[in-house]
């Protein structure tokens, strides 16, 4: 008998990036599916090695019906939400 735990269930989550629609695994940051998507978002306080600092603000987004704008490097993705990563705000 194994004693390794089960794994967790994967779950993938539905948004929309710019106008393209983006499925992502749960738990993965704006950041990640704009990657996804080949959608290039400058960073200064993040790095692969690095946990996100979410100091810098280079790389917030709008996200719609959000008042303030939202650290894509930190913020987790959400089914539903939409993004924009080139808006006048």
């Amino acid at each position: 008998m194994s004693s390794t735990p089960p794994l967790a269930p994967t779950r993938m989550v539905e948004l929309e990036i710019d106008g393209s629609a983006v499925r992502v695994l749960e738990g993965a940051t704006i950041l990640d599916a704009c990657k996804q998507l080949g959608i290039e978002t400058p960073t200064l306080c993040y790095g692969e090695t690095l946990r996100p600092a979410n100091v810098c603000r280079v790389c917030v987004v709008e996200l719609e019906g959000s008042r303030v704008l939202a650290p894509s490097c930190s913020r987790q993705v959400e089914p539903g939400m939409v993004v924009r990563t080139d808006s006048e705000r």
